[in-house]
């Protein structure tokens, strides 16, 4: 029984400790979230993500809670046809981990311009942004580049 009891305690330990995907809701309480332009690292491409699960930097709104014991464990995506949906996964905070988020790794997609949205556990996907992949920005003879205003 003792020997049941134990690895009762251990299990739960361990259940614990995995990644724990969050909600949107959860995302603004910390402060919001915000996309980089991606880039390719190693024939991948990654998409920079801005966001602090715990609480004490605003990114795109102002936190109202504070998580000392959180770290960022990743960002997991999915691409979908010209869509990126990713969502933070937290653990418990401990050594080598960070309330920073890391990027997101999106292997392969084809070049294009993607809409990044947050898609949480049963929450509806929220658009941060359009991000481009592939292709860079070309020069025009008698214009700016793709992006840059004529100033």
């Amino acid at each position: 029984m003792k020997q049941l009891v134990s690895f009762a305690v251990l299990l739960l330990v361990a259940c614990s400790a995995l990644a724990e995907p969050r909600s949107w809701s959860f995302v603004q309480s910390v402060g919001g979230i915000a996309v980089d332009q991606p880039i390719q690292k190693d024939g991948a491409w990654l998409l920079p993500v801005i966001s602090d699960v715990s609480g004490l930097q605003a990114i795109t709104v102002k936190p109202s809670q504070l998580n000392s014991g959180l770290a960022c464990q990743a960002v997991e995506s999915t691409v979908e046809g010209a869509s990126i949906f990713i969502v933070i996964a937290t653990t418990i905070a401990g050594s080598g981990r960070t309330a920073q988020c890391p990027p997101a790794a999106l292997g392969s997609p084809a070049p294009g311009i993607y809409s990044v949205f947050y898609r949480g556990p049963n929450g509806a996907p929220v658009l941060l942004r359009e991000v481009r992949i592939g292709a860079q920005p070309t020069v025009q003879a008698d214009g700016p580049a793709f992006g840059e205003s004529a100033a």
